[in-house]
């Protein structure tokens, strides 16, 4: 079973998108999404995307005043006390999630998100990132197991479409549905907690 992170365990807090936004104004946040793509596939690190993002503006800020931003996250216990359950239960879980290195070591080293699961495939690691087909293909090939046999949950239409179409038994989560509405994606998924 594949859990992705954002929209489904952990959620940006209230406010996060404009708190980036007063950082530098009109377009700015539009700026770091693009800068971060690189590093979500893992091609550089995300404070150099930042830094080169804030290079030539005179804001006031540096890059790690930015990167904060980011750790600015509200996990999910009762989807995390959903997981062991499912473990519990024979099915081995793993994270299957977009980061960049920043938020890797964030999720890792002070979030523990590498202890909740079997495995994790965070996409700066494997080279590959959501929808491309290669980071599903990767993953399954790191498994070892056929598409059909694995479950899906992420809370993006345009990951849950790739993931189908290899095969995968991919399903959208919304994330104000809680861990209520995971609890139903696995009674439909068949799998026991």
């Amino acid at each position: 079973m594949l859990w992705d992170a954002d929209g489904v365990l952990q959620h940006a807090r209230v406010g996060w998108f404009e708190r980036l936004t007063a950082i530098g104004g009109e377009g700015f946040a539009d700026a770091v999404f693009e800068a971060e793509l690189a590093p979500l596939r893992g091609e550089r690190p995300f404070r150099d995307a930042v830094a080169e993002v804030l290079q030539g503006r005179a804001l006031g800020v540096d890059a790690d005043d930015v990167l904060s931003l980011w750790d600015d996250i509200d996990v999910d216990g009762a989807a995390f006390e959903l997981i062991a359950q499912v473990r519990a239960a024979g099915t081995p879980c793993y994270l299957a999630t977009n980061q960049q290195d920043h938020r890797v070591r964030f999720m890792r080293e002070t979030l523990g998100y590498d202890e909740h699961f079997d495995g994790v495939f965070y996409s700066s690691e494997l080279g590959a990132m959501k929808p491309s087909p290669a980071y599903f293909e990767i993953v399954l090939d790191k498994l070892g197991i056929d598409a059909a046999a694995t479950v899906f949950i992420d809370d993006s239409a345009a990951n849950v479409e790739t993931a189908s179409t290899l095969g995968i038994r991919a399903y959208r989560h919304d994330p104000a549905a809680g861990v209520a509405g995971l609890r139903r994606i696995l009674r439909e998924a068949g799998i026991r907690t």
